[in-house]
């Protein structure tokens, strides 16, 4: 796989949530060509974004709002998004956000920074006070604030909104939008996509993973490796194909060693990169667009869904900073450390002091 500066691929993950909602739900791809210039009218009104400044505390020049601009930066002039994945089923009950990534980035400055938390993490700070004891931060939406009365499918907006409160409430930080996709359509996203090609640095066995009627899984050390939605395993030494269990797989081996949920997150956030660069490559316009009406569908989220939105994130794809210094899984030893109860509790000054340093310190916290 060709490499891609991870700034651009980072602030792409964000415009991908945002344009996945921003055609019309009735539009068909010969039909375009509004689209395409809102998306071009939308970039160049965007990008004179860096003309405006002011003072933040702790972030020199950032970005003044424009009155107007649809997607909203909040009073810090940044925008940061919860990302998050869920476990549903159709047949199952429950559901738990397995995959949580908070992304933020400036748009005057392009510095961003992205952090993932580990499904098992317990004991954060909450909203409302408090904190969440030893109940797991992939739980708490459904545990703690989704409306049992909704139906099954249906994404409890109001809970999403409370649980990323939650989620700035921990990091100390200001939360504008959130996105959510399950699981059970990521098979059909990445088959959208014809696929996905990663590059695997270290080989990944997990001879405890269920995977239809097989159990085991290994994926070998190598590049530009292809990747399909969720087509069947089998153990070592079957080389299994599957982004769903490459995204899921948390046991066994990764490399000389242990694979983990840390370890997964790592990797989900290489699968975004890649998803993200395959859809810029496939080309601007009606290609583009084409690709995103496919794939729409299966991301819910608050950002709003109109074109001009869409080219106002698109826009800071070319201009974004992402050293590997800011992007952080918050693991133990260094983030976090493991409790006896199976839970991993946060190490909160020092992810504060991160957070403080690469995000914007909201006062008063």
């Amino acid at each position: 796989m060709r490499s891609t500066t991870p700034a651009r691929l980072v602030a792409a993950t964000l415009a991908l949530v945002m344009l996945l909602g921003a055609a019309p739900a009735g539009a068909t791809t010969p039909a375009l060509t509004p689209v395409e210039d809102g998306l071009k009218v939308a970039l160049d009104a965007m990008r004179q974004l860096a003309t405006d400044t002011r003072y933040n505390h702790g972030q020199k020049k950032t970005t003044k709002p424009r009155k107007g601009l649809p997607v909203d930066l909040g009073k810090d002039g940044r925008l940061t998004v919860l990302l998050a994945g869920s476990d549903w089923r159709a047949k199952s009950g429950g559901e738990r956000l397995d995959v949580l990534m908070v992304a933020t980035i400036d748009p005057t400055t392009g510095k961003a920074a992205v952090v993932s938390i580990p499904r098992d993490m317990a004991g954060i700070p909450l909203a409302g006070g408090g904190n969440s004891g030893g109940m797991r931060v992939n739980s708490i939406y459904f545990l703690r604030y989704r409306n049992p009365a909704k139906k099954h499918g249906a994404v409890d907006r109001k809970a999403m909104k409370r649980f990323t409160a939650d989620i700035a409430a921990f990091l100390g930080t200001e939360i504008d939008y959130w996105a959510l996709t399950r699981f059970a359509t990521f098979a059909n996203l990445i088959n959208s996509l014809g696929g996905l090609r990663v590059d695997i640095r270290e080989e990944v066995r997990d001879s405890s993973y269920h995977h239809r009627s097989s159990r085991g899984i290994y994926f070998p050390k190598k590049n530009d490796y292809k990747l399909k939605g969720d087509p069947a395993c089998k153990p070592y030494p079957a080389k299994c194909h599957s982004a769903l269990v490459y995204a899921r797989s948390r046991k066994g081996t990764m490399g000389d060693g242990y694979n983990s949920d840390w370890k997964r997150a790592e990797r989900q956030q290489e699968m975004v990169r890649a998803a993200v660069k395959q859809i810029i490559e496939a080309g601007a316009g009606v290609a583009l667009v084409g690709r995103l009406l496919k794939v729409r569908d299966k991301i819910d989220t608050n950002l709003p869904k109109t074109v001009e939105a869409a080219g106002q994130l698109f826009a800071l794809v070319h201009k974004l900073k992402l050293p590997r210094g800011n992007m952080k899984v918050l693991a133990p030893a260094t983030w976090s450390y493991l409790a006896g109860d199976g839970t991993v509790r946060p190490n909160l000054s020092r992810i504060r002091q991160f957070v403080d340093n690469k995000f914007y310190k909201v006062k008063g916290r």
